[in-house]
């Protein structure tokens, strides 16, 4: 990753009652963010789970890495985390991303598939693929599932987290959700299938969903 290269914040949380009720309560977070504009920030996205509507994924896109540390220092930032903290049930999942696609088709696209993976590091196996070489295998797969041409298939993005080598997230923009479970059924994706299968086995955690994702730019409220 070079220095200057787009960083996504990658924010997970579960909504509890008091956001659920009233939307503008995490709308007034999203509005502390929305002033650092001129800090680094270029773009908020945000969506709940189809199947789970208390789970917010809400993605942050800053100029850099540099851009999206540096915020912490701002005096905004600890009312930003203690008003983030909340709303939500559980500990936010946070991870910061480095992707080179354009993530405007895939977070405009009608739904984002959402992955996020733990390789095994020998933890669990002592005989496991080193970890360099089994994010290898994923960006291979990535490469192989963009290629395939798959009905609804819009574009797709990948990388590893800047925290944990071991963590990756991927997101791949579809026309619905149907359209994603039918990838692989076809013959012409059996490559594809076996190469994941293969990436499959070296995962200790897998996390999958799918979002209808909304930018805060042209949401006034929700």
């Amino acid at each position: 990753m070079a220095p200057n290269d787009p960083v996504l914040q990658f924010v997970r949380f579960h909504a509890n009652d008091r956001c659920m009720t009233d939307p503008s309560f995490f709308q007034a977070v999203r509005e502390i963010a929305q002033g650092w504009e001129e800090k680094g920030l270029k773009a908020q996205y945000w969506g709940t789970s189809v199947k789970q509507t208390n789970e917010f994924s809400w993605l942050l896109l800053w100029q850099s890495h540099a851009h999206a540390i540096a915020i912490k220092a701002d005096p905004s930032y600890p009312t930003f985390v203690q008003d983030r903290e909340s709303l939500v049930t559980a500990p936010v999942y946070e991870a910061h991303v480095p992707f080179s696609e354009n993530l405007q088709r895939i977070l405009g696209a009608p739904v984002t598939q959402i992955s996020i993976y733990k390789v095994d590091d020998g933890e669990i196996n002592p005989n496991a693929m080193p970890v360099a070489e089994t994010q290898e295998l994923v960006r291979h797969a990535m490469r192989r599932k963009e290629s395939l041409q798959a009905p609804g298939f819009i574009a797709l993005s990948w990388g590893v987290t800047i925290e944990d080598g071991t963590r990756g997230i991927h997101l791949a923009g579809w026309r619905s959700v149907e359209d994603h479970m039918r990838l692989g059924t076809l013959d012409e994706h059996k490559v594809y299938v076996e190469e994941a299968e293969v990436t499959l086995k070296s995962f200790v955690e897998l996390y999958i969903s799918h979002v209808h994702f909304k930018s805060h730019s042209t949401v006034s409220s929700t």
